[in-house]
């Protein structure tokens, strides 16, 4: 689809916005989700008091937030993530690695290794409640390698509680895609959901306006 010369600008702004903070929000947003599914999950972690499998999840848990990275870190991870995928599935451990792992390999531009990571929690882990976060992060990988349509097709069926972010993140690829109009169709269905942050809130008015769409 063609845009005109000052809907492209428009576009161009959301775009430059993203390029600056997209992957700080979705950092925090990755964060805050953990933070939030792990109260249902710490009673699988009082269950599972495997301490080998803890031990691999500090592995990668400190390799992902090194201070002072080098060049093993990401054997490290890969390593650790691949024990706790293949022998620890049913603890808490390898769907919150694999999580903390895929935003690694993003910030240090590994799409291929960050979206292995994504889609094995969507597929395989046992904890349903962290499937959602793990299909946002996938959809933001996939978006980012213009595989619109796989990206849409992580954020078909949100529970509940996630449609509001599933519908902003669909915006996001529409957007990337060229459909203006479905872009603000989904950013205005998410607003018309109950109980929003103000500041989810406030960011998705600004792509809306940025766009020329009424809210």
């Amino acid at each position: 689809m063609a845009f005109d010369l000052e809907e492209q600008e428009k576009i161009d702004q959301v775009k430059a916005w993203w390029d600056k903070f997209g992957g700080w929000v979705t950092g925090i947003l990755t964060v805050v989700l953990l933070a939030y599914v792990g109260y249902y999950g710490w009673g699988m972690y009082q269950n599972y008091q495997s301490g080998q499998a803890l031990a691999y999840y500090d592995t990668v848990n400190t390799a992902v937030h090194n201070a002072r990275p080098d060049a093993n870190d990401k054997t490290r991870i890969q390593e650790a993530l691949a024990a706790l995928q293949k022998d620890y599935k049913g603890t808490a451990y390898p769907a919150r690695a694999s999580l903390l792992a895929s935003r690694y390999f993003v910030e240090h531009g590994d799409l291929a290794a960050a979206q292995q990571a994504a889609q094995w929690v969507v597929s395989e882990s046992k904890e349903i409640e962290m499937v959602p976060v793990a299909q946002l992060q996938l959809a933001t990988i996939l978006m980012n390698q213009a595989k619109y349509d796989e990206a849409l097709a992580q954020l078909g069926n949100p529970p509940a509680s996630f449609k509001a972010l599933f519908l902003d993140r669909q915006g996001d690829i529409f957007l990337e895609k060229g459909d203006k109009a479905a872009a603000l169709k989904a950013w205005k269905e998410a607003l018309d959901e109950k109980g929003l942050d103000a500041n989810f809130v406030r960011l998705v008015e600004m792509k809306i306006t940025v766009l020329g769409g009424e809210q």
